[in-house]
């Protein structure tokens, strides 16, 4: 059965949703310096975006395929649901088929990165803590043992391993006290890998295999959609819920 007003009504608000969410955490990301740690927040709003985002891709695609949106327990949901991985995982097997792959060269470009080490580990870092590493703390004061590291510490590390990465950043970082702006630098670093995730994911509503539909909406994911390379990092995001 076709998916009813209702339903087109609400798919629209999810994407919507999805796509204000990411760029808040984008622009949040982009709050984080010496004088601002407060990483929870970004990493909230990253996760959830994502999810959302992930979770609507899905729904269109199973629309393709069998002319309606998934039923309760067609997409994962529950603490599953919160699994950025086993999500980015479904949308790679069936939103990646290997004819769109092997005929649409930025295809493969987007397939390779979504499977990068560049992306990755901010990926599982961001999938943890959807999954379990937001209650870190609340688990220390009940007496439960953390099945995770520290959100903080987590993204902390993946932020060394940048400044390791970069010889300049890192004699700037050992020789200023102040380390304000080699963080900034460090944090547009992030969001551009995470801006490339949304741009490899928006491009299935035009060119993908996720359905005609799905192009009545790839209205809301243009800013991603033409994120050229020399942007990547460099676009200004309100923390506060844009417009999308």
């Amino acid at each position: 059965m076709a998916p009813n007003t209702l339903q087109k009504l609400a798919i629209d608000k999810e994407l919507a949703n999805s796509v204000r969410l990411i760029k808040s955490g984008f622009g949040q990301m982009q709050q984080l310096d010496g004088a601002n740690d407060f990483y929870h927040m970004p990493l909230l709003t990253l996760s959830s975006g994502f999810e959302h985002f992930l979770k609507v891709i899905l729904c269109f695609r199973h629309l393709e395929k069998t002319g309606d949106f998934p039923k309760p327990g067609e997409i994962p949901s529950g603490r599953r649901g919160h699994d950025l991985e086993l999500l980015l995982k479904k949308v790679r097997k069936e939103c990646f088929p290997a004819q769109y792959v092997e005929s649409i060269p930025l295809a493969k470009i987007d397939l390779a990165y979504i499977e990068s080490d560049e992306l990755l580990p901010f990926f599982k870092a961001l999938s943890r803590f959807g999954q379990a590493a937001r209650y870190h703390n609340l688990d220390v004061v009940l007496g439960r043992k953390p099945t995770t590291d520290s959100p903080e510490g987590e993204w902390e590390s993946l932020e060394t391993a940048i400044l390791v990465s970069r010889p300049e950043l890192l004699k700037e970082f050992e020789g200023i006290p102040n380390s304000g702006r080699v963080l900034r630098v460090i944090g547009a670093e992030v969001v551009a890998r995470l801006e490339r995730l949304a741009r490899a994911l928006a491009r299935l509503f035009t060119i993908g295999k996720i359905g005609a539909e799905a192009r009545h909406y790839a209205p809301y994911v243009d800013g991603f959609l033409h994120l050229r390379e020399k942007e990547l990092g460099k676009t200004e995001y309100s923390p506060f819920g844009p417009t999308v």
